[in-house]
């Protein structure tokens, strides 16, 4: 049995209105954050990078691979290490096929922060992103992803 910590991947997914796309996990026994508003991602495999292991998770999860996306967060929480990508994502909620969870759904960062039962690594990661808006903005660049 190893003691190093469990290597998860996942993504922060942008959308150009402003919000962000989240999962509502299963509420069932097992699962962590079960019921809680997650970010899209998973644990990663053996010999996997974590930027394999955050697309693999998204078209696993979603039927979704982004074109565009940066490392954006790494937390390190004694257990795991949680390595998080900022994506861009423009599609439809229509046109996405939630393949994980009991739904999902495109939310405002701030609303989200305020008013949902979010799992401890989409709280920070979208605190950082509030953080991370700002931090752009001062510097002129109102996108949070930069175009292709």
């Amino acid at each position: 049995m190893s003691d190093a910590p469990r290597q998860i991947a996942g993504a922060l997914l942008w959308h150009p209105a402003g919000t962000v796309l989240l999962q509502h996990r299963d509420d069932a026994a097992g699962i962590e954050d079960a019921g809680k508003w997650s970010l899209f991602g998973g644990g990663m495999e053996a010999g996997e990078d974590a930027e394999a292991a955050m697309l693999r998770e998204l078209d696993e999860e979603l039927g979704f691979v982004p074109e565009r996306y940066q490392a954006f967060l790494t937390l390190h929480a004694g257990d795991a290490v949680f390595h998080l990508f900022l994506a861009h994502i423009a599609a439809p909620i229509e046109a996405l096929e939630l393949r994980e969870g009991q739904g999902f759904g495109y939310l405002d960062p701030a609303a989200a922060l305020a008013e949902f039962d979010l799992s401890d690594t989409a709280r920070m990661a979208l605190e950082v992103l509030e953080l991370y808006r700002r931090f752009r903005r001062g510097r002129g660049r109102d996108a949070v992803i930069d175009p292709a």
